[in-house]
């Protein structure tokens, strides 16, 4: 489902290939008359740049044909099955995340208390990586480029324990893992040292919009009874539109919720007022939010929670599934879960893909390859743009066969920094609230 609010777009390129999109902001208006005989002074609108990079994206199983032939089932069929739900749940979550770290972008927190430092070690990077500052002379004007002196990247840290709210500003970076600019690390800070306790918080400049239920700027701001009602939904979709952010070509924007979130939703007082005396209406009967408040919500068991995200259940960040968020209210696995609705509006995320079929030549297979179609309990579930690849037996005996699956391209967020706000990115927004 969050695959599917990108739209494909094919990519004649090689695997590693990098492709740098542009895009502009507006022409400022000029309101003043001219004076008789004078001629308007030339304008000029500011421009972005986003990037994205063909990846190759597989996955293989393989079936010894006489364990097959003995089991009570089908083996060769049921691992293609099975491989081919984790090829289209693979493809999925990368677009989840994508999505999720662009929303989550410019916020953290301290990662244990810290005196006097102009290192501070904290528990996400994400958003503090790269600037774009076209009115800093020699700083990077057009593209998001890596933080460094000419090109520093303003945030603000606040401890509930120490002084007052400080700004200071990012000129590098170091985090955990060699690449990663997403989990935790350590930001190099310019503008004098900092003492903060843990989980200070800390926010950069074009920091995406992030609604908390309750208030606040950090998760550990959001307590037991901080739940999701009418009006958060309101406060995103009223940002969204503020920020002049396109709806999808329905009218409507789109919203992904876990259970938990939809749950919640039902027992405001706000809502069952909208619906009073329409006890037959399709919302109660199907026990979903539907279509409301210029959102169409898509009731989403794949949204970040603890038992989605690789390492969610010990609260552990992961290098195979780099989510951005904190999944409990203190960072522990042992605090208060977090639930995060997202809502969408179109051209947040785009799939760039390679035709595969072009890997084929006349020189043959030793198999057979196609898309895959899976049935899963009368569910049938398209994967579409992703190789299947039937590899006829290779061993000595020839009764091993391997079943892979394959997509090279990839799911660019594009920025929108030249145009409204400060923020980053601005066509999703992110409403954090208490599981139920």
């Amino acid at each position: 489902m969050f695959r599917g609010e990108a739209a494909p777009q094919l990519w004649a390129g090689n695997i590693g290939d990098t492709q740098i999109f542009t895009g502009v902001g507006l022409v400022k208006p000029k309101m003043q008359a001219l004076q008789p005989g004078q001629d308007p002074v030339p304008s000029s609108y500011t421009f972005e740049q986003w990037e994205a990079t063909l990846q190759q994206y597989a996955d293989s199983i393989d079936t010894p044909m006489p364990t097959s032939m003995v089991a009570i089932a089908n083996l060769f069929l049921r691992n293609a099955q099975q491989l081919g739900l984790s090829a289209g749940q693979a493809v999925n979550r990368i677009a989840r995340n994508r999505l999720y770290n662009a929303g989550l972008s410019g916020w953290t927190v301290a990662d244990g208390a810290q005196a006097a430092v102009t290192t501070l070690r904290v528990k996400r990077i994400n958003g503090f990586t790269r600037a774009r500052r076209p009115g800093l002379s020699g700083a990077s004007q057009v593209r998001f480029d890596l933080v460094s002196a000419s090109n520093p990247l303003p945030i603000t840290i606040f401890d509930n324990a120490g002084p007052a709210e400080v700004s200071r500003t990012v000129v590098g970076f170091t985090p955990d893992t060699s690449g990663d600019e997403t989990g935790p690390g350590t930001l190099t800070i310019s503008g004098g040292a900092v003492t903060v306790s843990d989980r200070a918080y800390v926010f950069s400049v074009d920091r995406t919009f992030l609604a908390r239920v309750g208030g606040g700027n950090k998760v550990d701001d959001i307590g037991s009874l901080d739940i999701l009602k009418l009006a958060d939904i309101r406060n995103a979709v009223a940002h969204l539109r503020q920020q002049n952010v396109p709806a999808m070509p329905s009218g409507r924007f789109h919203c992904h919720f876990a259970p938990a979130s939809e749950n919640q939703v039902f027992a405001d007082p706000e809502w069952q007022r909208l619906h009073t005396s329409l006890p037959d209406y399709y919302m109660y009967k199907d026990f979903v939010v539907g279509d409301v408040l210029g959102c169409v919500f898509f009731r989403n068991s794949e949204n970040p929670q603890a038992d989605t995200v690789e390492g969610g259940l010990t609260a552990t960040y992961s290098q195979e599934d780099p989510f951005a968020g904190e999944l409990y209210n203190t960072g522990a696995s042992t605090g208060l879960k977090i639930q995060r609705p997202i809502f969408v509006g179109q051209g947040a995320i785009l799939e760039y893909y390679s035709d595969l079929s072009m890997l084929l030549t006349e020189a043959g297979i030793t198999g057979k390859v196609g898309e895959p179609k899976i049935n899963n309990n009368g569910i049938e579930v398209f994967t579409d743009r992703i190789q299947l690849i039937l590899r006829a037996p290779q061993n000595r005996l020839q009764d091993l066969v391997s079943t892979s699956w394959r997509f090279i391209g990839d799911w660019p967020i594009r920025t929108d920094a030249a145009v409204g706000d400060a923020a980053r990115y601005k066509r999703m927004a992110i409403i954090e609230h208490a599981d139920s």
